[in-house]
């Protein structure tokens, strides 16, 4: 049997293929058999660096008391972290006989957590950092941080629940069929089966019920069942996302991820009409399991994670709301001079009499949260606001629209870039920059190419550019430099996407598999044949050969990816007789071996992988 092909990484998360286990779900990638994508199926609270939880629960009252049953509402603030642990996802990949390059899965930008206590639903958006860490600030109402605050105090954390939902953005799987439907019957269809109160439906939910959909619901041209009924649902429901959806917030944990599916907008065509073996890029929603409550209660007591905040309000004040603005924008953007956040208070409402605009800096970014006070004209006023972004880049200034607002929190991140703007992030683990320095390179994505580049390097393991989303053609260029030998080179060709680059992004680690051939060309019928990898640590293999089974397969485990070859010899069980070693191999084609009287040697060309010389 052909072994997998060992390639660099290249491509993107693909929904074709899963491989589900206990912690991850490794999905292939795009046209490429040789990497596949974990992601995670929890998440965890973060620690500071002294150990203990980041959580903090901040009450905020305008009365002079210290009581929590006076606050007006709470914030919230605990950093959450990725569970990237690739260990396991990697011995999941062995066991299903893959020989895969591992790269964890890049969510997008639009990540929510959500907690439920009793019937009290409170969701918050965030994202995610470098090195797959976030913080959340988050407002919580009066009577649902009581809650909060009473199970900490009791210990009892069962009526606190948390779970945390990303997006994976990722090719769609392909089935050779058409379908066909009534645009808006369809919708109108789905949403009185699925979201009979106009909240929105469980993305779940209508994976299930695409599964197999009521007669005449849509038209295919050819019969589809069996195992391909859960793949034409999982493409079905994120095209219907993509075309005609958007997030809702879920009212249950329970029932995972929510959408809403929007009536079809005038002009839309009233059939419409997929080739699902057309390639799809789409995000589909997954919940995270998180639960930081269990590690509180066992480590912290109430009062170490809370505090009270006392805000005597003035008559003045009374007229003042105070927005905080937090920003989720990378610390360093490579090619971008300043992004600004700008409010405005209209004429009708703001205290001058004029429209009244507000602007901060969130690029080059705040060290923490900060906070603008919009002047109103009457205590009674409902006090809206709008909101733009501004970016300015090289020599260009670039407005974004503006959009209405009414928190007083508000978090801003590449999502709120001006279409059709966003970023891209790599970062490099640290076990990685252990061995090589990182330099990462933009093709084909804007002039300057000089300010397209960085170095990761230790003590400055990620770097982020500000990218046009429309530019197809960028690919991200990242070149692995041994650090003991600088000239000893990887080169990965990627898509233009965030990434987190392990060790296991590089085919050359972990993994190799190599196909060997023994042409016999003297008398002898058979032969004992030792391989011995590069790498210092690793044990020789044995493998036997003879006329009746010429081929056989060298397994062996590269731990370090600027020394992953192997050599060979004809084995001896006399130290006095063994022959002599061959020169070092690449792992990545295949060995023919010839036998002759005066031993063994690699013959003619090694051929690509998975394919033996005849």
């Amino acid at each position: 049997m052909d072994s997998p092909i060992m390639t660099a990484a290249q491509g993107m998360p693909d929904w074709q293929s899963i491989i589900k286990t206990e912690n991850f779900d490794l999905l292939g990638a795009y046209d490429d058999p040789g990497l596949r994508f974990a992601v995670p199926k929890a998440a965890r609270l973060a620690s500071k660096l002294d150990g203990t939880p980041d959580f903090h629960l901040e009450f905020i009252s305008d009365q002079n008391i210290e009581s929590a049953d006076e606050c007006q509402y709470a914030m919230l603030t605990m950093g959450l972290e990725k569970s990237c642990d690739l260990a396991p996802a990697c011995e999941a990949l062995k066991a299903a006989g893959s020989g895969a390059a591992l790269l964890p899965c890049t969510f997008t930008t639009g990540c929510h957590v959500h907690f439920e206590l009793n019937d009290t639903h409170v969701s918050a958006p965030f994202a995610w950092q470098d090195a797959g860490r976030a913080t959340l600030n988050a407002r919580l109402p009066a009577d649902t941080a009581l809650l909060f605050y009473g199970a900490l105090d009791h210990g009892n954390l069962t009526v606190v629940r948390a779970a945390i939902e990303c997006e994976v953005a990722a090719m769609l799987p392909r089935l050779d069929l058409q379908v066909r439907f009534d645009t808006g019957a369809t919708l109108r269809a789905l949403r009185q089966a699925l979201d009979g109160n106009g909240a929105g439906m469980p993305f779940a939910a209508l994976i299930r019920y695409l599964t197999a959909p009521p007669s005449g619901l849509f038209t295919f041209s050819a019969t589809v069942g069996g195992a391909a009924a859960p793949q034409l649902a999982l493409a079905l429901a994120a095209r219907l996302r993509l075309a005609f959806g958007r997030y809702m917030p879920c009212r249950r944990i329970d029932d995972g991820p929510y959408i809403s599916l929007d009536l079809p907008a005038t002009g839309v065509a009233a059939c419409t009409n997929w080739d699902l073996r057309t390639p799809c890029l789409g995000a589909v929603p997954v919940a995270l399991r998180y639960d930081p409550f269990s590690v509180l209660k066992s480590s912290v007591t109430r009062d170490k994670v809370s505090t009270f905040t006392r805000i005597p309000r003035l008559p003045d004040q009374l007229l003042t709301r105070r927005v905080t603005v937090a920003s989720g924008m990378p610390e360093q953007l490579r090619n971008c001079e300043q992004i600004t956040v700008n409010l405005q208070v209209t004429a009708a409402e703001a205290a001058s009499g004029r429209s009244t605009p507000y602007s901060l800096d969130l690029y080059p970014s705040q060290p923490q949260a900060a906070c603008l006070d919009l002047r109103y004209a009457l205590v009674e006023s409902k006090q809206p606001y709008r909101v733009s972004l501004t970016v300015v880049q090289y020599d260009d200034v670039i407005d974004g629209p503006w959009r209405d607002a009414s928190d007083d929190y508000l978090f801003i991140d590449a999502g709120a870039l001006p279409s059709p703007m966003r970023i891209v992030t790599v970062s490099a683990a640290a076990a990685l920059l252990e061995e090589a320095v990182v330099t990462v390179g933009l093709r084909g994505a804007a002039a300057d190419p000089g300010r397209l580049a960085a170095t990761l390097e230790r003590n400055c393991p990620s770097a982020s550019f500000l990218v046009c989303a429309t530019a197809d053609a960028a690919r991200l260029c990242v070149v692995a430099h041994n650090i003991s030998a600088p000239a000893n080179t990887i080169t990965l060709d990627l898509p233009c996407h965030s990434v987190t680059l392990e060790q296991t992004a590089f085919s050359q680690y972990g993994p190799q598999a190599v196909p060997v051939e023994v042409r016999f060309h003297a008398g002898s019928t058979c032969v004992q044949l030792e391989f011995l990898p590069e790498n210092a640590d690793a044990n020789s293999v044995l493998l036997e050969f003879s006329t009746a089974t010429p081929t056989s397969q060298l397994n062996y485990f590269a731990s370090s990816m600027f020394n992953n070859r192997y050599r060979f010899r004809v084995y001896s069980d006399r130290e006095d007789a063994s022959a002599p070693w061959s020169a070092f191999l690449p792992p990545e084609r295949a060995l023919v071996i010839g036998i002759d009287d005066d031993g063994a040697r690699a013959e003619a060309m090694p051929s690509p992988q998975g394919v033996l010389a005849s």
